[in-house]
């Protein structure tokens, strides 16, 4: 094996990032040099990334490629020692590494050069922002991410004036208070409409932003949006969930924003929340109240992983759950520290409406034997492979009986 030729296999593995065919290729060839451990990591992780759960193929590909990544990850990222750090392969390849703005700007020919790296989390990033955005080779990134940099609206007005990511899919911004203003200017951007998903959390927004989100034609290829831990409101959150411009949303992240009380129920369509395949609505304070407002009387749903945890729900939440023909669809449900005794338990382990549930967390509920015995003898769940309980208030017992069924 030469170096040469090393170099010429991941030349083009680089030309065509998204094609399988070349990395394939590289893995017979690295077989017949005697590297069988690399050629196997690179079949795969390409597996993998073609199988999801619960594909039974899954758990074997995983186990192999953790066995391999613990005997050779470090050897496999050594060409990007002094570059980066944090390397994370995909397909057989480092393609996500953490660097400084400085590094950046310092080598990132030699950077590229080290593999087919495609997602940066960009370090240090304050007073190299500027120059950084305007390298030309942000054109190779599909992902960027720039994280509790405390960076407020300059951040977003330098992204949305960069001419180098329009190949950017994925955007993560969380925890710089960008505000408002800064939403209204990655709106306008042209440079970010191929944009599949943006991480906006903790980002010190309220409801103008949220107004903005959903009302922007830009964010119209958006699958993926998180906004945890801000203050959009039960009225912006509602507008989001229901935009016309945003109906490609599979996952909608909106932990911790405010939106439980009395507004609640004079949102426009509260029942939209449940429009996204993956909705997160945990620690917003909803009590059983604002759950019936949006349950509404809503005959289908399109959620079928749905976290509410920490919001209060107590044993009448998890009955009107329980009773609602919207979870029907459900296959993951978090209710994790929700007050749910063993009348709140019981009722789910006794629901029809959950007979798909594949996924259920309960944890940090303060039910007994009996709430757990109800969830052992139920012959509701049947399709329910994998339940999180509390680590206390059950015999020890009865926990390991709900392991030997549920846990996968």
């Amino acid at each position: 094996m030469t170096l040469t030729e090393t170099a010429g296999f991941l030349a083009r593995v680089r030309e065509s990032p998204d094609d399988d065919g070349p990395r394939l290729i590289f893995a017979d060839w690295l077989d017949g040099v005697g590297q069988r451990d690399r050629g196997e990591f690179i079949r795969v992780q390409v597996a993998l990334a073609r199988v999801a759960d619960p594909d039974p193929r899954r758990p074997e590909l995983l186990r192999a490629e953790a066995d391999l990544l613990h005997d050779h990850a470090d050897a496999w990222a050594e060409p990007f020692r002094g570059l980066a750090t944090g390397p994370v392969f995909r397909r057989g390849f480092v393609e996500e590494v953490k660097v400084t703005a400085r590094q950046f700007l310092a080598r990132p020919a030699e950077l590229f050069a080290a593999g087919p790296v495609r997602h940066v989390h960009l370090l240090d990033a304050a007073s190299h922002l500027t120059a950084v955005t305007l390298s030309p080779h942000l054109e190779r990134l599909s992902g960027l991410t720039v994280y509790g940099q405390h960076l407020r609206d300059g951040l977003a007005h330098a992204l949305a004036e960069s001419p180098h990511l329009g190949q950017l899919q994925t955007l993560h911004l969380g925890r710089n208070p960008i505000g408002d203003r800064g939403v209204e200017r990655l709106a306008r951007a042209a440079g970010l409409a191929e944009l599949a998903g943006l991480d906006l959390s903790e980002c010190g927004l309220g409801e103008p932003a949220g107004f903005t989100l959903a009302e922007s034609p830009r964010f119209g290829r958006l699958t993926r949006l998180e906004l945890a831990g801000n203050a959009l409101g039960p009225h912006a959150a509602t507008r989001i969930a229901a935009s016309p411009h945003l109906q490609n949303l599979a996952r909608l992240g909106l932990s911790g924003n405010r939106l439980g009380g009395e507004r609640l129920a004079t949102a426009p369509d509260p029942t939209a929340l449940l429009r996204a395949a993956a909705v997160d609505l945990s620690g917003n304070d909803l009590g059983p109240d604002g759950l019936r407002t949006i349950l509404g009387g809503v005959r289908t749903a399109g959620v079928r992983e749905l976290d509410l945890s920490q919001n209060a729900l107590g044993d009448e939440g998890a009955e009107l759950l329980a009773a609602s023909p919207v979870v029907l669809g459900l296959r993951s449900l978090n209710l994790a520290g929700n007050g749910l005794t063993d009348t709140g338990v019981g009722a789910l382990a006794a629901s029809p409406c959950f007979a798909g549930l594949r996924s259920l967390d309960v944890t940090f509920n303060p039910f007994s034997d009996a709430g757990g015995r109800a969830l052992l003898d139920s012959t509701r769940l049947k399709c329910l492979a994998r339940l999180l309980y509390p680590s206390i208030g059950m015999g020890l017992r009865l926990r390991l009986a709900l392991a030997r069924r549920y846990r996968e």
